[in-house]
């Protein structure tokens, strides 16, 4: 399964940091500057949601098998470097556009984006993001979007799994 990047990983100094606090128009990112090196954590300007989209402060990341494969230049999108790698999150919303109806100012969600998630903020199109019930941690949420279905089809279809059965088929 993914791996999670969360906030008991990250400084201390990075915990205690709020959007919208210290210079309050940036926010710090993992950024890919260069293929095949380490990602380095670096303040990123924030930048206007657009009518569709909603900003994210992300509480959990997922880490799947494309983050890497990006990072190394061997995904089939290769982002314009610098990039911040991440396509599974969960967070809470911060900013909604002036179309967006699918999601308000402190629902909890979880998204897909494009390669954006390893950050203390991101921004996705309405369309990626879906709310997280209650009794859901959001630890657990920040991997349903790629990494479970990665595993179901995995299982599913290349294990041959049966409900009820306790080996898988091979046949």
């Amino acid at each position: 399964m993914a791996a999670l990047l969360c906030r008991r990983s990250l400084p201390r100094t990075w915990l205690c940091r709020r959007a919208g606090q210290g210079c309050g128009r940036h926010y710090r990112a993992a950024l890919c500057a260069e293929l095949k090196q380490p990602l380095a954590i670096e303040e990123v300007a924030r930048r206007p949601v657009r009518p569709h989209e909603v900003r994210v402060e992300v509480h959990f990341c997922g880490v799947n098998f494309a983050d890497i494969l990006v990072c190394r230049g061997q995904y089939q999108e290769k982002p314009p470097l610098p990039f911040t790698p991440g396509m599974e999150f969960s967070g809470t919303v911060l900013e909604t556009g002036a179309d967006v109806s699918s999601v308000k100012e402190g629902d909890r969600v979880i998204g897909v984006s494009g390669f954006n998630g390893m950050a203390e903020e991101c921004i996705a199109d309405q369309k990626t993001l879906w709310r997280v019930p209650e009794k859901v941690s959001l630890q657990e949420a920040a991997v349903l979007p790629v990494s479970y279905g990665t595993a179901i089809l995995a299982l599913e279809h290349r294990a041959h799994t049966q409900p009820r059965s306790m080996m898988p088929s091979f046949t």
